[in-house]
């Protein structure tokens, strides 16, 4: 896809300003090469550039790991759309922009895949080019790596225009020198004069007794008026005690010295001198100080600015970590710099060479590096490793080499690269990692859809929840817009608050999703992720099913309209006791008209005395403790008749934990009230027999609560009995307790007998019980409630399961043995389970003899390592099972394909090939493997079996150690 081009005043100032830097089609120079070498170090990639954009092609002034390309056009240049402001241009993925997925550079070589252009601005904040990184692999920057691309990109800017004023200065001299030669002759020869070295004749104490013409117009003075002067007089007041003693030395020894001083001129700014300074007598025979002296100054700014530079790369390698290393391949001599020695951890005479540089690095190490220098000397490829050493303190470490051969005709004769300790590195990525897979168990472990659409509205994260959603794995997701996985554009609820929050305005709203058949409705937010320069990157997504919150809200609705038409009594009041609400029922029975005002009525006014003090002494109490309370309580109803009514209060506390308002919901129990003495005497009776039983009981009645509870409920539960009785089943056990009982709760409640068992792995005791549930029936027929019997089973099922363990494990390997081998499959495999299947039958080649050499103790450890080894390479839901003898077997559940069975049985083939270490001993055995894939559940166990047993005996007949399938 083209760049959008530049305002033509923008483009015109801007190339003007890489013309002034007077560097396109300049040879490679050091300062620049080091920096793309620290860039691709850094950044963990194996391409870095420095490009200059020109107004048909991007040049390169400096180049790691394209060797051969200096130059591409502009028209299909990354840089070119970098250039186009300040920030960091970066592209994860060029396969999948639609601004280069058909760039030449992406579908051909080198196979641009991620790239990020840190541009190069100069202080007239034209940007001319970029130091830009790229990968042939999808990828993102991390923070550090940004910053450090920057400030890296600033310094090639600031070498740029060191260059470029350097080439100014020694233009400007020519230029003037150029000048002065056209000239007469006259002029001709006083430039002459002009140019000669300075001349002066001095006493011991300085005073000048000649000067010539030159050394006079240094100081824009004239020669005559110099004389009698002190040559101490123009020395820069650093330099004067040096100068001192130097001629104190001339004169002492009468030998000839040379010295460098700076001098002030009349501007106040300093010279630099070289002075040849010997002893010349004069006319009179007196001892004179002969100084003859060339000014260097503008040599001496090129090589301050120069070692300056050098000191900057080496600082710069220094704070980064990177040594350099190089090796002339014609006499063999290896130099390591500073920093490679501080990695090597070698003192500074250590003089190193092929074979022991190769040493540092671990055994299984050294055949990469090797591999890798003799592939660059023969077909010059450079290389990039990542690999463990042992420095010679003893320490293991990582590092990072990369290196490129130099040919001069054709002809390889050196070996450079840099060098670089990435221990600390590596224990980030291991952290990350483990940052990244907790966040993501985190995020997968919620019922809530998570995700991040960056700003072309592209998923580049998606929890599970948001997986199931779409009904494709995350690799299916990421990089993918809603509207190109939905097969739909978004829609009118949608589409403007994607819009939205991809300008930087918050969203929260609701909408209808068709899930699985069913209108589900979804609260949705969305968090724009704004970056420091106010630039929206993307947006932070979360959905959560509202469905069921929107039907209790309807209930709530429904609940309203009930209290309205429900002839119990119902009445709220302020935490003052003053009266807000009252349900028709209540207006009717104290005799007040439905619109009458409530205004400064107290519910004490339509209470008995009796229940005003039992309000103080016990229900606001208890209220307060536990946000409840129900009993018994008589109300005044109209003509001053005292009413028993069963009450219920309830408290509603504010934000911040105070009571703000109370419930109150009353029933007539006049016709009531014998019958309770009767339940009285049956539940004091039900009491005894109850606490006199080795079990768990409790009683639940129609409305839910619960009516009983037993000592052996109390230990179970862990609450007291008064805690318990009068509350729901949610309220004692936990919404989750309840939901695991509802589908039992609901057949008990429907007069069914009920009896099923419950685990509870967290608990100690009581983890394992037996319940039933038996409905209480009426005398008309109706249930009213139902009673809990409940029986701790936990020693019994431990004992069976400890039983089923040990029938079914491997005891040397801990694996499964055959007949765990055979459950697993009877209830993973049966036809109709999940479909797709892959089984893995293994033999571990030659054991035989090592049992037959070094005896079973060490046949047996082996088989131990092969088990772990085999545990390693397979997810935690996969069976691993030890079948007998040197067999072994591995069942991948949920595989996507063959192909995927088939990395799995090349990797068991790889690490059985590795030596098992058995003590002194290693051991070198090898793995054959046969597969066998089901792709559906028509697959029949024992074909799969019969399929994997024969492709182990292919295995076996063509060599072993390898896999069939």
């Amino acid at each position: 896809m083209p760049v959008n081009p530049l305002d033509a005043s923008v483009e015109s100032s801007r190339m003007a300003r890489l013309r002034e830097l007077v560097v396109l089609d300049s040879a490679p120079e050091p300062l620049f090469d080091e920096l793309v070498r620290l860039a691709a170090l850094t950044c963990g990639v194996p391409i870095a550039l420095i490009s200059l954009v020109d107004d048909e092609r991007q040049w390169f002034k400096a180049n790691v790991g394209l060797p051969g390309v200096n130059e591409t056009p502009r028209d299909v240049a990354f840089c070119a759309h970098a250039i186009q402001n300040d920030a960091l241009f970066s592209v994860a993925d060029a396969s999948q922009d639609d601004r280069f997925a058909d760039n030449p550079l992406v579908t051909g070589s080198p196979h641009i895949r991620f790239y990020a252009g840190a541009p190069l601005a100069l202080a007239s904040g034209d940007r001319v080019g970029t130091l830009c990184v790229i990968d042939r692999t999808a990828r993102k920057l991390t923070e550090p790596q940004i910053q450090m691309l920057q400030s890296l990109a600033r310094l090639a800017t600031q070498g740029l225009e060191m260059r470029r004023d350097l080439i100014r200065k020694a233009l400007s001299v020519r230029t003037e020198f150029e000048q002065a030669l056209t000239h007469s002759e006259a002029r001709h020869r006083a430039l002459i004069e002009d140019q000669a070295e300075l001349v002066s004749l001095a006493r011991r104490d300085g005073e000048l007794v000649y000067v010539n013409p030159a050394y006079a117009r240094q100081f824009q003075r004239d020669p005559a008026a110099m004389v009698g002067s002190n040559l101490f007089e123009e020395v820069d007041a650093a330099s004067q005690d040096n100068v001192k003693r130097l001629i104190a030395e001339v004169f002492a020894t009468g030998g000839v010295r040379t010295s460098e001083n700076g001098m002030r001129g009349p501007d106040g700014h300093i010279r630099w001198v070289a002075w040849t300074n010997s002893l010349q007598r004069g006319v009179d025979g007196e001892l004179l100080l002969h100084s003859v002296g060339r000014d260097f100054t503008d040599r001496k700014r090129v090589e301050d600015a120069l070692r300056a530079s050098q000191g900057f790369l080496y600082r710069t390698g220094r704070v980064a970590g990177v040594g350099g290393w190089e090796v002339d391949l014609a006499t063999g001599t290896i130099t390591w710099s500073d920093e490679t020695r501080r990695i090597h951890e070698v003192d500074p005479a250590y003089v190193p060479v092929m074979e022991t540089a190769i040493a540092f690095y671990v055994p299984e190490a050294r055949q990469t590096i090797e591999a890798a220098v003799q592939r660059g000397t023969r077909e010059g490829l450079p290389w990039d490793l990542e690999l463990q050493m042992v420095t010679a303190q003893g320490r293991l470490i990582w590092v990072r080499t990369s290196g490129e051969v130099e040919f001069e005709n054709a002809q390889p004769v050196r070996l450079v690269g840099a060098f670089q300790d990435i221990s600390e590195r590596k224990r980030l990525e291991q952290r990350l990692t483990k940052s990244e897979r907790f966040v993501r168990q985190v995020s997968d472990g919620l019922p809530i859809r998570i995700a991040y659409v960056d700003a072309q509205r592209r998923f580049q994260f998606v929890n599970e929840a948001h997986c199931l959603r779409l009904g494709l794995p995350p690799e299916q997701i990421i990089g993918r817009t809603r509207d190109e996985l939905k097969k739909t554009s978004a829609d009118e609820v949608i589409e403007p608050r994607l819009k939205a929050a991809l300008a930087g305005h918050p969203q929260h709203f609701e909408y209808d999703d068709m899930v699985d058949g069913q209108l589900r409705c979804i609260e949705s937010r969305m968090i724009p992720d704004v970056a420091e320069d106010g630039t929206v990157r993307g947006f932070y997504s979360t959905g959560i099913d509202i469905t069921e919150r929107k039907a209790t809200e309807r209930a709530l609705h429904e609940l309203i309209a009930i209290f309205d038409t429900t002839p119990d009594f119902v009445v709220q009041s302020n935490h003052r006791g003053e009266v807000i609400y009252m349900n028709p029922a209540v207006r009717r029975a104290v005799g007040m008209a439905s619109d009458t005002p409530l205004g400064g009525r107290s519910f004490r006014e339509f209470n008995s005395p009796a229940t005003n003090q039992c309000f103080i002494d016990t229900i606001v109490p208890a209220v307060k403790a536990r946000g409840s309370w129900i009993g018994d309580t008589t109300i005044l109803v109209d003509g001053g008749r005292e009413l028993p009514v069963n009450d219920m209060v309830v408290a509603h506390r504010d934000r911040n934990g105070r009571i703000d308002r109370y419930s109150a919901v009353m029933r007539d129990i006049s016709a009531e009230t014998d019958a309770r003495q009767q339940l009285l005497r049956q539940t004091a009776t039900l009491k005894s027999v109850t606490e006199a039983i080795p079990m768990i009981v409790g009683v639940v009645g129609t409305d839910g609560l619960y009516r009983f509870a037993n000592s052996g409920f109390e230990r179970w539960c862990g609450s007291s009995r008064d805690k318990i009785v009068g509350r729901s089943v949610t309220d004692v056990l936990g919404r989750i307790e309840y939901e695991r009982s509802r589908l039992w709760i609901e057949r008990v409640q429907a007069g069914e007998t009920v009896s099923f068992e419950k685990k509870y792995p967290g608990r100690s005791s009581y983890s394992h019980l037996a319940i039933s549930y038996v409905p209480l029936w009426l005398d008309d027929g109706t249930v009213d409630g139902f009673v809990q019997i409940a029986q701790d089973i936990t020693e019994h099922r431990n004992e069976e399961e400890r039983l089923l363990q040990l029938s079914q494990r491997d005891p040397l390997t801990g694996l499964l043995n055959r007949a765990g081998f055979d459950s697993y499959m009877a209830h993973h495999a049966y036809p109709g389970a999940q479909p797709s299947l892959a089984l893995l039958y293994i033999d571990l080649d030659h054991f035989k003899p090592v049992n037959d050499q070094h005896g079973h103790p060490v046949g047996d450890q082996v088989l131990q390592i092969f088990s772990q080894r085999l545990r390693a390479l397979v997810r935690p839901s996969d069976a691993v099972a030890r079948l007998g003898g040197d067999e072994f077997a591995i069942v991948l559940s949920g595989i996507r394909n063959e192909f995927s069975a088939d990395m799995v049985a090349d990797k068991l083939v790889a690490v059985a090939q590795l030596p098992f270490e058995v003590g002194d001993l290693q051991l070198r055995l090898g793995a054959s493997v046969g597969v066998a894939f089901r792709a559906n559940a028509s697959v029949e166990v024992a074909d799969l079996v019969a399929r994997a047993d024969t492709m182990l005996y292919q295995a076996k007949q063509a060599g072993r150690g390898r896999r069939a399938s």
